[in-house]
């Protein structure tokens, strides 16, 4: 949005690959953004930024800024229908076992063969991330998920899912990393330019893209730790007792 109207006043004389480039300019006293990137779009990299002037120079970085400014992005809105919980459980009575519960390998079938299937261009879901899953909505804590807790998370994959394909403007069913903030402001979410880097590294793959699963185990695990956060708070900072800290390091 800034660069819609606001025309740059001085750049690279030469757009090239390059560890280092060197500019002399001559600017009027103001107040001056640089902007620095990447050769190829939507990649992450880290840079120093070296300014010499022969004026006293004032200088500040605003992208981790709390007031940071986001570009609009539609939100999923989800519709509560009565039918679809019980044809979700209906669905979920012929795969699970005599007890009606699903433990963490017939989740992973469940999510990799029915209810993703076709829509998830790498592996499919892990049966380590299945289990994180599990532990994540299991409230009753069996190792297992009942009807409840199964449409809890179906719902939850789905709103996700369609998060996903929403911020997936270039239609690689990969997130780049503006595609990735993107997703987390339409889920109503803000969060740093560190953060996002880190989530990039721990859920993404090496080229920093993220795919569907892993983007769906993030947000998940996300909304778990936010409703820990809140439980635990007083809203702005927490205090832990040992047992507390050892029950949230297992969501972790």
């Amino acid at each position: 949005m800034f660069f819609n109207t606001h025309l740059p006043v001085a750049r690279s004389d030469k757009y090239m690959n390059a560890r280092e480039v060197i500019e002399f300019l001559m600017l009027k006293p103001g107040e001056y953004l640089i902007v620095p990137s990447t050769f190829k779009p939507n990649e992450t990299a880290s840079f120093i930024l070296t300014i010499h002037s022969r004026e006293e120079t004032c200088c500040y970085e605003n992208s981790n800024s709390n007031e940071q400014r986001y570009e609009p992005v539609e939100k999923v809105t989800k519709v509560k229908n009565h039918q679809d919980e019980e044809n979700k459980k209906t669905f979920f009575r012929q795969y699970s076992d005599k007890y009606e519960e699903v433990d963490a390998e017939q989740l992973q079938r469940l999510l990799n063969e029915n209810i993703l299937k076709g829509e998830m261009k790498s592996g499919g879901f892990s049966l380590d991330a299945c289990r994180s899953m599990v532990v994540l909505i299991d409230t009753s804590i069996t190792g297992k998920l009942n009807s409840e807790e199964f449409v809890r998370l179906w719902n939850k994959v789905t709103k996700y899912k369609e998060t996903f394909f929403l911020t997936d403007v270039s239609k690689t069913g990969t997130l780049s990393l503006s595609e990735l903030r993107n997703a987390f402001v339409a889920s109503g979410m803000k969060v740093s330019d560190d953060m996002l880097s880190l989530m990039a590294l721990r859920y993404g793959a090496s080229s920093g893209h993220m795919a569907l699963e892993c983007f769906i185990n993030l947000m998940i695990r996300l909304d778990c730790m936010k409703k820990i956060f809140k439980q635990l708070s007083d809203g702005k900072s927490i205090n832990l007792k040992e047992s507390e800290w050892m029950y949230v390091s297992m969501y972790t």
